[in-house]
């Protein structure tokens, strides 16, 4: 599935920035997560187990997995040159969902394409897809 231009996020709402040159780490697999981020500027490849599974630009979310499930980050993001985000907390990530249908729409059409992208690329089950914060599935 296609990134859409109609599935990024406004970076107009208040929030804190974070810059981080190349080669950043924003977060490392397995690391708690309390924040989502929004791209501003630049990129980040979203990597697990040493191969870039997404690059995420501007306008797009990634870390929210942490904040819908509050498990463990599934993956690292690190930087691809010089970087800014926007800080989406907890508490601002569940306003929005609650508040803004089309901010909780475009958050399904993120997790969607990317479980689809993921099965894609050979992940055998849902399990594969999604190794953390699910309960195991017996046939």
């Amino acid at each position: 599935m296609e990134k859409s231009r109609a599935d990024t996020i406004s970076l107009g709402f208040g929030g804190r920035r974070v810059g981080f040159a190349e080669g950043g780490v924003v977060f490392i697999k397995g690391d708690a997560g309390d924040i989502a981020y929004v791209v501003a500027s630049g990129s980040i490849e979203i990597r697990e187990s040493g191969r870039v599974i997404e690059t995420m630009g501007p306008g797009e979310l990634f870390g929210e997995m942490a904040l819908i499930d509050s498990e463990p980050r599934s993956a690292s993001a690190v930087a691809v040159g010089p970087t800014e985000l926007l800080v989406i907390d907890r508490t601002e990530f569940d306003r929005r969902l609650r508040e803004e249908p089309d901010f909780a729409v475009k958050v399904m059409r993120l997790m969607a394409r990317r479980l689809r992208a993921t099965m894609a690329a050979g992940a055998s089950n849902i399990q594969d897809a999604f190794p953390v914060g699910l309960p195991k599935m017996t046939a």
